[in-house]
């Protein structure tokens, strides 16, 4: 919300920002204090009365100072339906505000202090049930689960566990300080100073199924809760200088994290784990810690050899530690320890070893993983790497408003150690670092008026590079999802986009991407169970093929009025959410169509205009999960509309 631009930069970053985004970064530029005094303020009423508000005030404070607050607020209420009651879930409650102060004592320094935050305290979207799976490696299966109804191919359709409230309580806040100072003609030295603190607390339904009148109790109990705590310290200074030329940037960061993740794990009714050892098993947490330690040096020069011909290149050095503390506990009702305690008697008899001693023994909360003394503790780890991102770039001009470009690029993403529930300390094994190579030629050309164009081809080479799939934690949990290396893989791409302009007031733009990914190497567990030589496939979660056409048009029907309207539609082709899964876990080819129409004053002072998403109710899904022997897919929201307005004052 108020904001100035949004860049978009596409392959792998790393060099001057853009750390672990070996795909591309999107930066979101916030509107800056202004030097006369403006406001303005839109808001908007739809579909399941979703409303939103936002505004902004900005303007000097004195002769040397400057300020700008923005706020935004949504609410609405639910959009998701009971199969098996009157019942809804989908509420939406967000809160979002950013306050900026500039100040400019002479013309060598400036500061900048930013405050921004949000907190959400929304539901959390439940899952549509789709079918029964028996291919666990535990067998596992739920009682009663045929009277189970599946999802009807409606977006709003779903279930959930009667009594449990599936929402969350999130925030986030952030301070940041930004000083510049002119030492010389085109010379400035910079200091980037920022603090952020998030949290989470949510609900989350994992089978999809919900409650039974002829039971008269919910079928199955399967959900998991999230605690999350992440700060976050960083401190940049760089040095930029504008020659005639030649300009570079010279610099160094240092960034401190602490991230801190807790996940319980619910699962009543399991035929398997509700008598594990005696002990109805029925539920566990995941503890996961890691701080984060990481410095870096970088540059970047650019030099403009001539008219038409510039390269540029940039590097950094970096280094990171992680330090890991984590493993499955005991939720703290005592039913996992008492379980574990049994299991892991029996695992030291069979290595000929004596029963835990009442020191060794879990107590209530405590860590259910053994190490390889089969004594359960915590796995304390640590991981250290180093990485140099660098790029290599060629621009021609070989005439006005028109760019040739070559690209070469290499990027890294940080390895880190997985949240899951395992009963050995060994599954806790880090993902490494992700090494992409890219590749990429392409042009842009606004030479014709009413014409603007451009394209690229594109090769990304990864090593390792980090995907969802399975790893097999042993007895009782089987195969559980998690991150992992894929030791070679590649993403062949075409894309071209285009904006046309035939007549005043009309806009006609598309754009096409084409990709074609395949992995080289890779032995790994499917999602149904069996080890797969994954040779040849494609990776998940990549359609092949996604487009977008827009057409826009406004002209004025008065002196002082002009109507605007237009339409987008966006389609993605098929792909899967799973590494080398079955049918179940596709993600159909889908298009989406959206709508506006409205009109506005001649000088842009107000707007008021109706819109349409989805239009066409659309029954969509963006991911594909499986929890325990249940399928389940997240759906894309159905149609919404409704009225928008905004207002400029000044």
């Amino acid at each position: 919300f108020d904001l100035e631009r949004v860049e978009v930069v596409k392959g792998p970053q790393g060099t001057l920002y853009g750390q672990n985004a070996t795909g591309g970064a999107i930066n979101y530029i916030a509107a800056k204090p202004t030097a006369n005094f403006q406001a303005g303020i839109k808001g908007s009423y739809g579909r399941f009365n979703a409303a939103s508000l936002e505004g902004f005030v900005s303007g000097p404070l004195s002769d040397t100072l400057k300020g700008r607050i923005a706020a935004r607020g949504e609410r609405g209420d639910g959009w998701q339906e009971s199969i098996t009651r009157d019942d809804k879930l989908g509420k939406v409650r967000k809160f979002a505000g950013r306050a900026m102060l500039e100040w400019e004592p002479d013309s060598d320094f400036r500061a900048l202090l930013i405050g921004n935050g949000w907190k959400d305290r929304s539901d959390m979207q439940v899952p549509l049930f789709v079918k029964i799976v028996h291919n666990n490696l535990l067998l596992l299966s739920f009682c009663f689960f045929g009277s189970a109804p599946v999802a009807t191919g409606n977006a709003r359709s779903a279930d959930w566990d009667k009594n449990t409230d599936f929402d969350q309580n999130a925030w986030f806040y952030q301070g940041s300080l930004r000083l510049e100072y002119d030492v010389a003609d085109d010379v400035t030295l910079t200091s980037l100073t920022a603090y952020s603190k998030f949290r989470n607390r949510s609900v989350h339904e994992a089978d999809g199924i919900g409650y039974s009148p002829a039971l008269g109790r919910d079928i199955i109990n399967g959900r998991y809760d999230l605690a999350s705590d992440a700060t976050s310290f960083t401190q940049e200074v760089r040095l930029s200088a504008n020659f005639s030329i030649i300009n570079f940037v010279i610099g160094a960061n240092y960034q401190r994290d602490n991230v801190n993740d807790i996940q319980f794990g619910y699962f009543d009714d399991f035929s398997v784990v509700s008598n594990f050892f005696g002990v109805d098993l029925n539920s566990t947490r995941n503890l996961n810690n890691q701080r984060i330690r990481d410095y870096g040096v970088f540059t970047n020069i650019e030099a403009e050899l001539t008219d038409f011909l510039t390269i540029s290149g940039g590097l950094r050095i970096n280094n990171e530690t992680r330090e890991f503390k984590g493993c499955s506990a005991d939720s703290g009702n005592g039913n996992a320890a008492a379980a574990y305690n049994g299991f892991t008697n029996f695992l030291r008899a069979n290595n000929g070893l004596p029963s835990l001693s009442a020191s060794q023994r879990i107590m209530p909360a405590g860590c259910i993983t053994s190490n390889a003394d089969f004594i359960p503790a915590f796995k304390i780890d640590s991981l250290e790497q180093s990485n140099t991102p660098w790029n290599i770039n060629v621009n021609f001009k070989p005439f006005d408003r028109s760019l040739i470009y070559a690209r070469v690029s290499r990027g890294f993403k940080a390895g880190n150690y997985p949240s899951l529930s395992a009963g050995n300390n060994a599954s806790f094994s880090p993902v490494v670092q992700e090494d992409l190579l890219a590749y990429e030629m392409g042009f842009k050309s606004n030479a014709i008026d009413w014409l603007s164009v451009e394209g690229a081809i594109f090769r990304y080479d990864y090593a390792d590079k980090q995907q969802r799939g399975r790893t097999n934690t042993g007895f009782p949990f089987g195969l559980v999802a998690t991150q992992v290396n894929i030791p070679k893989s590649r993403i062949d791409g075409a894309e071209l986009s285009a904006a046309l302009r035939p007549v005043k007031g009309l806009t006609l733009s598309g754009s096409a991407v084409y990709i074609d990914t395949k992995i080289k190497d890779y032995i790994g567990y499917s999602i149904e169970g069996p080890l797969v030589n994954m040779q040849g496939l494609p990776l998940n979660f990549s359609p092949k093929w996604s487009v977008n056409v827009d057409a826009s048009y406004s002209t004025p029907i008065t002196s002082s009025l002009t109507l605007f309207g237009g339409a987008g539609l966006a389609y993605r082709s098929k792909t899967s959410a799973q590494l080398a899964a079955s049918a179940h876990y596709d993600i159909n080819a889908y298009t989406l169509v959206n709508a506006q129409l409205g009109v506005e004053d001649s000088e842009g002072r107000w707007r008021l205009w109706a819109f349409g998403n989805n239009i066409t109710d659309k029954y969509y899904w963006t991911n594909v999960v499986k929890f325990a022997d249940t399928v389940t897919r997240f759906t894309g929201m159905p149609a919404t509309y409704g009225l928008s307005f905004s207002y400029k004052f000044d």
